[in-house]
C-alpha cells in the first residue's frame, strides 16, 4: 500500500489563507501553490493532499504555533499519513517550533508522525527590518494606523466621499487592465476595498482587527530574539529540515518621471531592502558547510552575504540542507510574481522571477518532502 502524506502549507507574516470571496478577484497567501502541488502529486503518482493553514497575522511565536496545531488537527487525525510543514518566512519558524522537543509536551500525538521541515525564505537569526521597525515603536505605529483606517473604511457604510475615491481608483485599475499593465498590490486592495460583499467585509474587519490587537511578531523576528528562539528550539532528531534561500538585485536608484504605482513600489522595495541590512552587525549567522556556501554562491554569486530579498538577508535563511536557491524577492517564491493574469505582483523587486522559476522551487519542495530525497539542489 502507498504511503499517504500530507502537506501543511503555514504563512508567514500577515498570516492568512485568503481574502475574498469572488474566485476571479481572490486574494491567496499561497497563491497557486496547493493547485502547482496537487498537480504534480498526480503526475508522479503520490497520494497526497495539500492543507494552506491560517495563523494570527501580527502574534508572537508563541501563540502562532499553537494556531498551527489548531488547523493541523482538523485534517491530521482523519488518517495515519506523514505529515510535512512547509513554511513561508516566519511560517519557518512556526513549522520549527511545532516539531521541537520544547514543545513536546503541548504537542498533539500527530506531531509525531511530521517527517519534514522546509523553510522558504525565513529569518531563522532574524531581519534587521524588524529592528527597524520596532524602534520606537515605529511598525507598531503603522500597523495600528493601517488597522484603523480599514477598520473606519469598512465598517462606516456611509461615506460618499471615501466611496467615490475608491470607485475612482477601482475605474483607473480596471482601465489599467485594459492597456495591459500588470496586477499589483494597488490594483488588488482597490479591488477588494471598491465592492465589497458583506461576507468580505466582515472577513476584513476580523483580520485588520486582529492586526490593531498585537504586534508582538516584530519584537520576535529581531536577530536578538531569534537567538534566544534558537537557543530554546532545537531540531527533532527524527526530521530532515530543509530551507530555500531567495536573493533579490540590489535595487538602482531611479528618478521617475511621473510617480507612478509602480515607481512607488519599486521605492517601497528600495526601503525595504537597504533596511534588511545583509551586512548588518546585528546578524549572528554562524558558519556555512561548504555544500551551503557552494550553494548561495552559484546562484547568489560569491558576495551572497550581501543579498537579501528585500525583507529577509539572505544569509539567515539557511537552515539544514540547501534544497534550493532563488534569485527572486520575499513574495515572488509564495506565488506572488509579476506574470499576468494569473498571478499578482507585490513588490517591484526586478528579479525576472515567473513560472518557470516557481515550479523549480516548488519541485524541489516535493523532491525534499514526499519524495524523500535530500539533495542539495543549488539553484533554478
Amino acid at each position: 500500500m502507498a504511503t499517504q502524506h500530507r502537506v501543511y502549507l503555514v504563512p508567514g507574516f500577515f498570516g492568512f489563507t485568503q481574502l475574498g470571496d469572488k474566485e476571479t478577484e481572490r486574494i491567496a497567501y499561497f497563491q497557486n501553490v496547493p493547485r502547482l502541488l496537487e498537480q504534480r502529486f498526480k503526475e508522479r503518482g503520490i497520494d497526497a493532499r495539500v492543507h494552506a493553514l491560517a495563523s494570527s497575522p501580527t502574534s508572537g511565536l508563541g501563540p502562532r504555533a499553537h494556531d498551527v496545531f489548531r488547523e493541523m488537527a482538523r485534517t491530521a487525525n482523519e488518517d495515519d499519513a506523514q505529515l510535512h510543514l512547509v513554511g513561508h518566512s516566519t511560517g519557518g519558524l512556526d513549522a520549527r517550533s511545532v516539531v521541537s522537543p520544547r514543545m513536546a509536551r503541548e504537542a498533539p500525538d500527530f506531531v509525531k508522525r511530521v517527517r519534514s521541515v522546509v523553510s522558504i525564505s525565513t529569518p531563522h537569526y532574524g531581519t534587521p527590518l524588524a529592528s527597524f521597525f520596532h524602534e520606537g515603536h515605529v511598525g507598531k505605529t503603522l500597523l495600528r494606523y493601517l488597522w484603523l483606517f480599514t477598520f473606519f473604511t469598512l465598517h462606516r457604510k456611509v461615506m460618499p466621499l471615501r466611496t467615490a475615491v475608491l470607485q475612482a481608483c477601482y475605474w483607473l485599475v480596471l482601465r489599467s487592465e485594459d492597456a495591459k499593465l500588470p496586477p499589483t498590490l494597488f490594483n488588488q486592495i482597490f479591488r477588494l476595498t471598491a465592492d465589497l460583499s458583506e461576507q468580505e467585509r466582515e472577513e476584513l474587519i476580523r483580520f485588520f482587527s486582529q492586526v490593531g490587537e498585537n504586534q508582538e511578531l516584530i519584537h520576535d523576528l529581531m536577530p536578538a530574539s531569534t537567538r534566544a528562539f534558537n537557543a530554546n528550539t532545537p531540531d527533532r532528531e527524527d526530521v530532515r529540515y530543509g530551507c530555500v534561500v531567495t536573493g533579490a538585485p540590489p535595487p538602482r536608484p531611479r528618478l521617475p518621471l511621473l510617480p507612478t504605482p509602480h515607481a512607488l513600489l519599486q521605492g517601497i522595495f528600495a526601503f525595504l531592502y537597504a533596511k534588511s541590512a545583509p551586512r548588518s552587525r546585528e546578524l549572528q549567522v554562524p558558519g556555512f558547510t561548504a555544500a551551503q556556501s557552494q550553494a548561495l554562491q552559484d546562484v547568489l554569486g560569491r558576495n551572497f552575504e550581501s543579498r537579501s530579498d528585500g525583507i529577509v538577508p539572505s544569509r539567515s535563511q539557511v537552515w539544514g540542507e540547501v534544497i534550493h536557491v532563488a534569485l527572486g524577492d520575499h513574495l515572488d517564491v509564495a506565488g506572488h510574481f509579476d506574470q499576468p493574469p494569473e498571478y499578482i505582483s507585490w513588490l517591484s523587486s526586478g528579479s525576472h522571477f515567473q513560472e518557470p522559476q516557481f515550479q523549480a522551487l516548488w519541485e524541489r519542495v516535493i523532491d525534499f518532502t514526499v519524495g524523500g530525497g535530500a539533495t542539495v539542489h543549488p539553484g533554478t
